[in-house]
């Protein structure tokens, strides 16, 4: 019997079974892939939904390191791309005493217009460079309160 690359079953070149893997890993709508995130903010949040499983009662809680290191990109491009997302209402920011950050994804009815989306970028870009010693995630997350709070 042959498979659809012609060869016998037994002889496939894969020895992957139809099971083993789904024919696509992602699907991406196209209310976020038109929303407007840079790459790093849209890495940053499939990062986050995959860690929830796209559910507003799924937590992600992985520190923000952890999280730059797996999404390829540095402590500060990850500090502002989550900051960006927490400011548009993309996700919410549960704070731990001792403990790393709780993220939540947010229904799309949530999100803040894509069009506002340069001018948050600004504020959070400001407000890093104002302080460009931030290398905690405390001063971090201190900062993402004052850039909310000046909203």
């Amino acid at each position: 019997m042959a498979t659809k690359n012609g060869l016998p079953a037994e002889k496939s070149k894969s020895s992957v079974t139809p099971t083993s893997f789904p024919s696509s890993v992602a699907f991406v709508h196209n209310l976020l892939d038109e929303y407007g995130l840079d790459p790093y903010e849209f890495r940053l949040y499939a990062h986050i939904v995959r860690r929830t499983g796209g559910k507003p009662e799924g937590v992600c809680f992985a520190s923000l390191r952890k999280t730059a290191e797996i999404c390829k990109m540095s402590m500060r491009k990850a500090q502002q791309a989550i900051k960006v997302l927490i400011k548009a209402n993309l996700v919410t920011q549960t704070k731990r005493t001792g403990r790393t950050d709780e993220y939540r994804v947010t229904p799309v009815s949530d999100w803040i217009p894509p069009e506002k989306l340069e001018e948050i970028r600004k504020a959070v870009v400001e407000g890093v460079t104002k302080n460009s010693s931030i290398n905690s995630d405390i001063d971090t997350e201190n900062q993402l309160i004052s850039i909310r709070n000046n909203s």
